[in-house]
């Protein structure tokens, strides 16, 4: 559909004054962008001095394609015509000397003035305190869209992972609105066989217009018509007016706008299958025997003479894609990404059976399982990141990088090694704890988030995010009530900082604490009873506690457990520096990277496998420290 009217077909007196201007309304293309705008309904609102008041009503209706012409004459201002749109009601008529009473429900509209019957599809529904824009169910039932949340107003498509409809308010324009997906709407109207028919009310008063304006201001009715697009408009100029002592005088306009969008044509041979925005017979994805179309494996209603571009191969023959082409999907509600690279949506479609990624740079499948796995609406998305197929060589070498969930989950493996170690420990000395160390999971935010693709040319603030959600992570789900106790069991005090007056130690610090004094008894294997002083020690307090040569290896001990929590310390660090949440400090970030030995900017995607690796080689370090404390105690 072009645009509803063009201005040379307009008296140029109706957009002299900006402030009365309906151009938007009247030169816009309604089908140009991603989403229509069925209705809208400006809300009530307490009197205000504003120069310029604008009030906006739409709703829209379903008829017979052939029905708009009929009515097309008849057509007048929006409130004359459609004044009981979406109200159930009856009427009686009278006959032949009979009376007859006849029913209109809601969904049944029947114009005033000839025996045309439409459906309402978005209508203004006043109740007895407000009014509220009503969407007809058959719109989003047919679609098979799910509302987000009981009254949330927002219809999704959960096979695509979009919103499609939305009923929302526009606070700043106080005004009620329903938009939809063109794309959808249109697909409605092909199974319905039905003309959309928008009726657009639109009124503007300029309050204590300029002398300029009033001697510009043209005061006659206008009407437009375009039966090419099928629309219609007429403008009522009704003037200069007055509206009490408070408001002062302003020039009024109206419009009443119909316009009119017809369904596409439906294949009448196979009226129910998904028509591709594309041609899939010369739609091709390139493979090792040349470029080959998919829809060669797809349920399709082949068209007679015609045939599929490229050359043909085996239903097993790879395709290959950047593994970009999951980004689309990372975060959207209702998919599902693999560590191998596999896609779901629901229950509605998947991209499984023989996915694999190949590192962090590609991702393959076969030609087949994606043909019979993707939807056809998903095929030029998942086109723009196909490449050749790769050389042998090359693949072995992408092969060599580790992929990024393989490294997260090293890292949760290492997780998991130390509940097992703290709770072996918490055994050995016999304490009662009965939650683990750390109680995080996989399938948080975080965890998910971790695991998703890191792009090869993605800058320093990437890497900061990944660090950062690592951080999380970890820290978030450290618990301290299980270390704290362990450390009282053993030590009253050691739970606390050794200050004067002491103070309760964080989560890291108790962690730290609990591996120090794994440390001491691994080492030492001393009686319990010391364990306080000698962890005390270590940490450069009570020096003249114990005798030198033992203050000496005590604190060497504590100096081992700090290298040992560096990774975790730069976790910790990147809190307050990395700029996620707080001011960015690139000095202090890249200088808590060089400790680990990354450099201090410039990050890449190696960085993160880097810290990654070295994050689990932390963990399970701290592990084997309880684990040797455990096999001391015994």
């Amino acid at each position: 559909m072009a645009s509803i009217f063009s201005p040379e077909h307009a008296p140029s007196h109706l957009s002299i004054i900006p402030e009365l201007d309906f151009s938007d309304d009247l030169y816009a293309d309604p089908l140009a962008g991603p989403w229509i705008r069925l209705a809208a309904h400006t809300l009530p609102t307490r009197l205000e001095k504003k120069r310029v008041e604008d009030t906006v009503n739409r709703e829209c209706l379903l008829l017979a394609p052939d029905t708009f012409a009929a009515i097309f004459d008849r057509l007048e201002s929006i409130g004359n015509v459609i004044a009981t749109l979406g109200k159930p009601g009856g009427s009686l008529e009278s006959g032949r000397g009979k009376n007859r009473y006849k029913y209109f429900p809601f969904h049944r509209f029947q114009f005033p003035f000839i025996r045309v019957t439409g459906e309402p599809l978005v209508f203004l529904h006043p109740t007895t305190s407000t009014a509220q824009l009503l969407i007809n169910p058959d719109l989003w039932m047919f679609l098979e869209l799910e509302e987000k949340a009981p009254g949330h107003g927002i219809w999704w498509d959960p096979r695509r992972g979009v919103d499609a409809l939305a009923r929302r308010v526009l606070e700043h324009d106080n005004i009620q609105v329903v938009d939809m997906r063109v794309d959808y709407l249109l697909k409605y109207l092909q199974a319905r066989q039905m003309s959309l028919v928008i009726a657009h009310y639109r009124q503007l008063l300029l309050f204590n217009p300029p002398q300029k304006a009033i001697e510009a201001f043209v005061k006659e009715d206008v009407t437009l018509e375009s039966r090419k697009h099928d629309a219609k408009a007429i403008f009522q100029n009704w003037g200069l007016r007055q509206e009490g002592l408070s408001r002062g005088r302003y020039l009024q306009r109206r419009l009443h706008l119909w316009y009119e969008i017809k369904p596409p044509k439906i294949d009448l041979e196979d009226p129910w299958s998904e028509k591709p925005t594309f041609d899939p017979y010369t739609f091709t994805l390139p493979t090792s025997n040349g470029d080959v179309a998919p829809a060669r494996w797809k349920s399709l209603h082949l068209v007679k003479g015609r045939t599929f571009s490229g050359q043909s191969c085996d239903f097993m023959e790879q395709v290959y894609f950047r593994l970009d082409v999951l980004t689309k999907y990372e975060g959207a509600s209702g998919f599902d990404i693999q560590d191998d690279g596999s896609v779901c949506c629901r229950g509605y479609w998947a991209l499984n059976r023989s996915t694999a990624r190949i590192g962090n740079e590609l991702v393959c499948t076969a030609i087949g399982d994606f043909a019979e796995g993707v939807p056809f609406e998903e095929w030029p998305h998942w086109k723009q990141y196909a490449v050749e197929p790769p050389s042998l060589e090359t693949l072995k070498a992408l092969a060599e990088e580790p992929t990024i969930p393989d490294a997260v989950n090293l890292v949760v493996r290492a997780l998991q090694g130390l509940n097992a170690a703290f709770a072996e420990m918490a055994i050995a000395l016999r304490v009662s704890v009965t939650n683990p160390a750390w109680r995080g999971s996989l399938n948080s935010l975080a965890g998910r988030q971790m695991k998703w693709v890191y792009p090869a040319n993605a800058g320093d603030d990437e890497f900061l995010k990944r660090a950062t959600l690592a951080s999380t992570f970890f820290l978030d789900g450290l618990q301290p009530a299980p270390l704290r106790d362990l450390l009282k069991a053993i030590g009253s005090n050691l739970h606390q900082t050794f200050e004067n007056p002491p103070q309760s130690l964080g989560s890291r610090n108790l962690l730290k604490r609990v591996s120090l004094a794994a440390k001491v008894i691994a080492h030492l294997q001393p009686d319990l009873s010391e364990l306080p002083i000698l962890v005390q020690c270590a940490e450069g307090k009570l020096a003249n506690a114990v005798q030198a040569d033992l203050c000496d290896e005590l604190e060497a001990l504590n100096e081992h457990v700090r290298s040992e929590f560096a990774p975790l310390a730069f976790l910790y660090d990147l809190r307050t520096s990395g700029g996620l949440a707080h001011p960015p400090s690139p000095e202090k970030a890249g200088a808590a990277a060089a400790k680990l030995g990354l450099p201090t900017g410039n990050w890449h995607r190696t960085d993160y496998l880097f810290l990654l690796r070295i994050l689990a080689e932390s963990l399970q370090r701290i592990s084997e420290n309880l684990e040797s404390a455990a096999e001391a105690t015994r």
